[in-house]
Protein backbone atom coordinates (compact mmCIF):
# COMPACT_ATOMS: atom_id res chain seq x y z
CA UNK A 1 0.00 0.00 0.00
CA UNK A 2 1.35 3.41 -0.98
CA UNK A 3 0.78 6.59 1.04
CA UNK A 4 0.91 10.14 -0.25
CA UNK A 5 3.57 12.47 1.12
CA UNK A 6 0.81 14.67 2.50
CA UNK A 7 -0.66 11.76 4.47
CA UNK A 8 2.79 10.84 5.86
CA UNK A 9 3.33 14.44 6.97
CA UNK A 10 -0.01 14.39 8.80
CA UNK A 11 0.97 11.20 10.64
CA UNK A 12 4.33 12.68 11.60
CA UNK A 13 2.69 15.89 12.86
CA UNK A 14 0.18 13.93 14.93
CA UNK A 15 2.99 11.90 16.49
CA UNK A 16 4.85 15.06 17.47
CA UNK A 17 1.69 16.55 19.01
CA UNK A 18 1.07 13.37 21.01
CA UNK A 19 4.68 13.33 22.22
CA UNK A 20 4.53 16.96 23.36
CA UNK A 21 1.19 16.39 25.06
CA UNK A 22 2.58 13.37 26.84
CA UNK A 23 5.52 15.39 28.13
CA UNK A 24 3.21 18.12 29.35
CA UNK A 25 1.12 15.62 31.27
CA UNK A 26 4.14 14.50 33.31
CA UNK A 27 3.89 16.07 36.74
CA UNK A 28 6.56 16.50 39.37
CA UNK A 29 5.61 14.51 42.44
CA UNK A 30 5.80 16.80 45.51
CA UNK A 31 8.11 15.72 48.30
CA UNK A 32 6.42 14.50 51.46
CA UNK A 33 8.94 15.68 54.02
CA UNK A 34 7.01 14.05 56.84
CA UNK A 35 8.07 10.60 55.62
CA UNK A 36 11.84 11.06 55.26
CA UNK A 37 13.31 7.85 56.68
CA UNK A 38 16.45 7.10 58.66
CA UNK A 39 17.72 3.63 57.72
CA UNK A 40 14.20 2.64 56.57
CA UNK A 41 12.64 3.96 59.81
CA UNK A 42 9.86 6.52 59.37
CA UNK A 43 9.81 9.40 61.89
CA UNK A 44 7.58 9.06 64.96
CA UNK A 45 7.21 12.86 65.01
CA UNK A 46 7.74 15.61 62.46
CA UNK A 47 7.43 19.42 62.46
CA UNK A 48 8.26 22.17 59.98
CA UNK A 49 8.64 25.86 60.82
CA UNK A 50 8.70 28.52 58.08
CA UNK A 51 8.40 31.55 60.36
CA UNK A 52 11.04 34.27 60.17
CA UNK A 53 13.99 33.96 62.54
CA UNK A 54 15.40 37.27 63.78
CA UNK A 55 18.70 35.67 64.81
CA UNK A 56 19.14 33.91 61.45
CA UNK A 57 17.45 36.16 58.85
CA UNK A 58 18.62 34.01 55.93
CA UNK A 59 16.89 30.89 57.35
CA UNK A 60 13.85 29.86 55.31
CA UNK A 61 12.62 26.65 56.95
CA UNK A 62 13.45 24.31 59.80
CA UNK A 63 12.54 20.62 59.81
CA UNK A 64 12.53 18.60 63.04
CA UNK A 65 12.38 14.79 63.06
CA UNK A 66 12.44 12.16 65.79
CA UNK A 67 13.23 8.52 65.09
CA UNK A 68 12.75 5.61 67.49
CA UNK A 69 15.86 3.66 66.55
CA UNK A 70 15.35 1.01 69.23
CA UNK A 71 13.75 0.67 72.65
CA UNK A 72 14.92 3.58 74.79
CA UNK A 73 16.97 5.08 71.96
CA UNK A 74 15.79 8.07 69.94
CA UNK A 75 17.54 10.13 67.31
CA UNK A 76 16.54 13.78 66.82
CA UNK A 77 17.35 15.44 63.52
CA UNK A 78 17.02 19.19 62.91
CA UNK A 79 17.52 20.49 59.36
CA UNK A 80 18.07 24.20 58.76
CA UNK A 81 17.23 25.30 55.21
CA UNK A 82 18.76 28.63 54.08
CA UNK A 83 18.18 30.92 51.10
CA UNK A 84 21.24 29.45 49.34
CA UNK A 85 24.32 27.40 50.10
CA UNK A 86 26.45 30.50 50.69
CA UNK A 87 24.26 31.53 53.65
CA UNK A 88 24.29 27.99 55.04
CA UNK A 89 28.08 27.87 54.78
CA UNK A 90 28.40 31.30 56.36
CA UNK A 91 26.30 30.25 59.38
CA UNK A 92 28.08 26.89 59.63
CA UNK A 93 31.54 28.51 59.59
CA UNK A 94 30.94 31.72 61.52
CA UNK A 95 28.15 31.17 64.07
CA UNK A 96 30.30 29.25 66.54
CA UNK A 97 27.65 26.56 66.98
CA UNK A 98 29.42 23.85 64.97
CA UNK A 99 32.80 22.12 64.93
CA UNK A 100 32.68 20.31 61.61
CA UNK A 101 33.02 16.54 61.97
CA UNK A 102 33.80 16.77 65.70
CA UNK A 103 30.81 15.75 67.89
CA UNK A 104 29.76 18.28 70.54
CA UNK A 105 28.62 17.19 74.02
CA UNK A 106 25.65 19.26 75.21
CA UNK A 107 24.51 18.03 78.62
CA UNK A 108 23.61 14.36 78.28
CA UNK A 109 23.34 14.53 74.52
CA UNK A 110 25.83 14.38 71.69
CA UNK A 111 25.45 16.56 68.58
CA UNK A 112 26.90 15.79 65.18
CA UNK A 113 26.48 18.18 62.27
CA UNK A 114 26.85 18.36 58.49
CA UNK A 115 26.45 21.08 55.90
CA UNK A 116 25.23 20.12 52.44
CA UNK A 117 24.26 22.76 49.85
CA UNK A 118 21.78 25.11 51.56
CA UNK A 119 21.05 22.77 54.46
CA UNK A 120 22.64 22.20 57.86
CA UNK A 121 21.87 18.84 59.47
CA UNK A 122 22.07 18.53 63.26
CA UNK A 123 21.86 15.02 64.75
CA UNK A 124 21.22 14.77 68.49
CA UNK A 125 21.28 11.52 70.47
CA UNK A 126 22.18 10.12 73.88
CA UNK A 127 25.88 10.57 74.59
CA UNK A 128 26.36 6.88 75.40
CA UNK A 129 24.83 5.76 72.09
CA UNK A 130 27.17 5.12 69.19
CA UNK A 131 26.08 6.25 65.75
CA UNK A 132 28.27 5.52 62.75
CA UNK A 133 28.97 8.78 60.96
CA UNK A 134 28.58 6.95 57.65
CA UNK A 135 24.93 6.23 58.53
CA UNK A 136 24.33 9.91 59.24
CA UNK A 137 26.06 10.84 55.96
CA UNK A 138 23.76 8.47 54.07
CA UNK A 139 20.75 10.23 55.60
CA UNK A 140 22.12 13.58 54.42
CA UNK A 141 22.79 12.25 50.92
CA UNK A 142 19.25 10.87 50.57
CA UNK A 143 17.62 14.12 51.61
CA UNK A 144 15.72 15.70 48.66
CA UNK A 145 17.79 18.12 46.60
CA UNK A 146 21.16 17.01 47.98
CA UNK A 147 24.20 18.68 46.39
CA UNK A 148 27.38 18.23 48.41
CA UNK A 149 30.74 19.93 48.35
CA UNK A 150 32.11 23.43 48.71
CA UNK A 151 30.37 26.25 46.81
CA UNK A 152 31.77 26.13 43.28
CA UNK A 153 32.11 29.91 43.17
CA UNK A 154 35.30 29.61 45.23
CA UNK A 155 36.93 27.87 42.27
CA UNK A 156 36.90 31.05 40.20
CA UNK A 157 39.43 32.63 42.57
CA UNK A 158 43.14 32.24 41.64
CA UNK A 159 44.50 28.80 42.49
CA UNK A 160 48.18 29.52 43.13
CA UNK A 161 49.53 30.06 46.65
CA UNK A 162 46.25 29.45 48.47
CA UNK A 163 46.52 29.36 52.26
CA UNK A 164 44.76 26.26 53.51
CA UNK A 165 41.97 26.98 55.98
CA UNK A 166 41.93 30.70 55.10
CA UNK A 167 38.71 30.83 53.09
CA UNK A 168 35.73 32.68 54.52
CA UNK A 169 32.36 34.22 53.73
CA UNK A 170 31.33 37.74 54.70
CA UNK A 171 27.62 38.59 54.71
CA UNK A 172 27.36 41.57 57.10
CA UNK A 173 30.67 43.47 57.06
CA UNK A 174 33.44 43.39 54.48
CA UNK A 175 36.71 45.29 54.98
CA UNK A 176 35.11 47.19 57.84
CA UNK A 177 32.19 48.45 55.75
CA UNK A 178 28.63 47.13 56.00
CA UNK A 179 27.70 45.05 52.98
CA UNK A 180 24.36 43.62 51.87
CA UNK A 181 25.78 41.07 49.41
CA UNK A 182 27.64 37.84 50.30
CA UNK A 183 31.39 37.94 49.61
CA UNK A 184 33.76 34.97 49.29
CA UNK A 185 37.30 35.61 50.54
CA UNK A 186 40.46 33.54 49.99
CA UNK A 187 43.88 34.34 51.48
CA UNK A 188 47.19 33.68 49.75
CA UNK A 189 50.84 33.52 50.73
CA UNK A 190 54.08 33.29 48.77
CA UNK A 191 56.97 33.32 51.22
CA UNK A 192 56.60 36.47 53.29
CA UNK A 193 54.16 38.03 50.82
CA UNK A 194 50.47 37.86 51.81
CA UNK A 195 47.37 39.06 50.02
CA UNK A 196 43.62 38.39 49.75
CA UNK A 197 41.21 37.98 46.86
CA UNK A 198 37.45 38.35 47.20
CA UNK A 199 34.47 38.11 44.89
CA UNK A 200 30.78 38.63 45.34
CA UNK A 201 28.70 35.48 45.42
CA UNK A 202 26.45 36.74 42.65
CA UNK A 203 25.74 39.86 40.60
CA UNK A 204 25.57 43.11 42.57
CA UNK A 205 23.62 46.20 41.54
CA UNK A 206 25.69 49.32 40.97
CA UNK A 207 24.00 51.33 43.74
CA UNK A 208 24.56 48.48 46.22
CA UNK A 209 28.26 48.35 45.32
CA UNK A 210 28.55 52.14 45.58
CA UNK A 211 26.93 52.11 49.03
CA UNK A 212 29.50 49.61 50.29
CA UNK A 213 32.44 51.35 48.61
CA UNK A 214 31.45 54.75 50.03
CA UNK A 215 32.70 53.62 53.46
CA UNK A 216 36.17 52.67 52.21
CA UNK A 217 39.12 54.99 52.81
CA UNK A 218 40.08 56.10 49.29
CA UNK A 219 43.70 56.79 48.35
CA UNK A 220 45.66 57.86 45.27
CA UNK A 221 47.87 54.97 44.08
CA UNK A 222 51.45 55.51 42.99
CA UNK A 223 53.39 54.17 39.99
CA UNK A 224 50.26 53.00 38.10
CA UNK A 225 47.60 54.58 35.90
CA UNK A 226 44.22 54.68 37.60
CA UNK A 227 41.10 53.23 35.96
CA UNK A 228 37.73 54.96 36.16
CA UNK A 229 35.92 51.75 37.09
CA UNK A 230 38.30 50.86 39.94
CA UNK A 231 38.38 52.05 43.54
CA UNK A 232 41.75 52.33 45.29
CA UNK A 233 41.64 52.21 49.07
CA UNK A 234 43.60 51.70 52.26
CA UNK A 235 42.87 48.31 53.80
CA UNK A 236 44.51 49.09 57.15
CA UNK A 237 47.90 48.57 58.79
CA UNK A 238 49.79 49.76 55.73
CA UNK A 239 48.04 47.52 53.20
CA UNK A 240 46.16 48.73 50.15
CA UNK A 241 43.49 47.36 47.85
CA UNK A 242 41.65 47.66 44.56
CA UNK A 243 37.91 47.01 44.08
CA UNK A 244 35.65 47.08 41.06
CA UNK A 245 32.23 46.01 39.88
CA UNK A 246 32.97 43.97 36.76
CA UNK A 247 30.93 43.85 33.57
CA UNK A 248 28.01 41.57 34.33
CA UNK A 249 27.72 42.69 37.93
CA UNK A 250 30.17 40.64 39.98
CA UNK A 251 32.45 42.44 42.40
CA UNK A 252 36.19 41.72 42.56
CA UNK A 253 38.52 42.93 45.33
CA UNK A 254 42.22 42.39 46.01
CA UNK A 255 44.16 43.77 48.97
CA UNK A 256 47.41 43.10 50.76
CA UNK A 257 50.96 44.20 51.54
CA UNK A 258 52.08 44.65 47.94
CA UNK A 259 53.42 47.44 45.79
CA UNK A 260 50.81 49.13 43.64
CA UNK A 261 52.13 47.57 40.37
CA UNK A 262 52.06 44.08 41.94
CA UNK A 263 48.64 44.74 43.43
CA UNK A 264 47.31 45.93 40.08
CA UNK A 265 48.71 42.86 38.30
CA UNK A 266 47.14 40.53 40.87
CA UNK A 267 43.83 42.36 40.68
CA UNK A 268 43.53 42.05 36.90
CA UNK A 269 44.47 38.36 37.04
CA UNK A 270 41.80 37.72 39.67
CA UNK A 271 39.12 39.84 38.00
CA UNK A 272 39.67 38.05 34.65
CA UNK A 273 39.09 34.66 36.28
CA UNK A 274 36.06 35.88 38.20
CA UNK A 275 34.58 37.46 35.06
CA UNK A 276 35.12 34.30 32.99
CA UNK A 277 33.59 32.02 35.60
CA UNK A 278 30.19 30.57 34.76
CA UNK A 279 28.92 30.59 38.32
Amino acid sequence: MRFSSRFLKMILLASVVMLVAGCQEEKVVPVDYSKIAYKFLKPVSFAVDSSKNAEIPSLERRFDYRYAVMLGDTLDVSILEFQSDVYALDYYMNSGHFQGSIPILRGNFLEQSFRADRHIFIFKHDSYRHYERADLENYVRRFPGFHGGFPQAFLSLPFEYREQGRASIQTKFFLGARNSFPVLVQSYRDGNLRWNVARSWDQVEQDVFDAWASDLKKVEPRDIFTANDCIYFEAGEGSYGIASRLDGGRVAVVWGYMSWPDLERTFFTASDRIFEARY
